[in-house]
């Protein structure tokens, strides 16, 4: 049922002010969203307005829903016109904005935008030294102690001439160990780190992060039952 907001707004053929995407899960391989998985979303993160969003941000064409359930997916755009139908993974939006897909019983809301005209690393933006992962109910974020604002940046081979990248991530209820899968969205690459609690004060897993070469990397981060991502722009070391 949609919340009274987005009746008016649909009632009125207005746009809703706000979208309520289906919040997107990280906890497995391949990202999800509870009913489908989401094989080419990792692919798509290198774009600032899928990864700065906990939400579900699709573009018009190129990606793929995979349903738990196979079926004929309807969608209807929220809080304006438009509709349609199709049996493939990949459906073709007619527009952007707020769109509502079902697939019998089962259903999710997506943010559809534009396909990018150029591929550009929208980095995660760091909050007053803190890069926050997505979905922020993960809980997981890391200090950036060189770097208070902006777009996170990392440089390569974990030190950036006498200073280590040492990166601690913060984590309530956490596991003992917090692995980290690093996946180039540039290019090709991917390289795997694990780092164990500290054992005091708890909550706290100490890292240097090594990145292999420079470019636009994804960061996957799991601990428990907590997941999220973070997308850093790595550029060599000075020294």
């Amino acid at each position: 049922m949609l919340p009274a907001v987005l009746a008016a707004a649909a009632a009125f053929g207005q746009a809703p002010a706000t979208c309520p995407a289906t919040v997107v899960r990280y906890d497995a391989a391949v990202p999800s969203v509870g009913v489908a998985s989401l094989p080419t979303y990792a692919s798509s993160l290198w774009d600032a307005r899928v990864n700065r969003r906990d939400g579900l941000v699709v573009w018009r064409r190129g990606s793929s829903i995979v349903w738990n359930t196979p079926g004929r997916v309807v969608g209807h755009r929220l809080g304006g016109r438009g509709s349609f139908t199709t049996e493939g993974s990949s459906p073709t939006f007619p527009s952007k904005g707020c769109w509502r897909l079902t697939v019998g019983d089962a259903s999710i809301v997506a943010r559809v935008v534009s396909v990018p005209r150029k591929r550009a690393c929208g980095a995660t933006v760091l909050a007053d030294g803190w890069a926050l992962a997505r979905p922020r109910s993960s809980g997981i974020k890391g200090g950036w102690p060189w770097q208070a604002f902006g777009p996170a940046r990392l440089t390569t081979h974990g030190h950036d001439g006498d200073n280590n990248m040492k990166v601690p991530w913060w984590i309530k209820s956490g596991g003992p160990s917090l692995e980290l899968v690093g996946t180039r969205l540039d290019a090709s690459g991917s390289f795997r780190q694990a780092f164990t609690e500290a054992l005091s004060p708890k909550g706290v897993y100490p890292s240097i992060v090594d990145i292999p070469a420079a470019g636009c990397w994804l960061l996957h981060l799991r601990t428990g039952r907590l997941a999220g991502v973070i997308v850093v722009r790595a550029v060599d070391a000075r020294g």
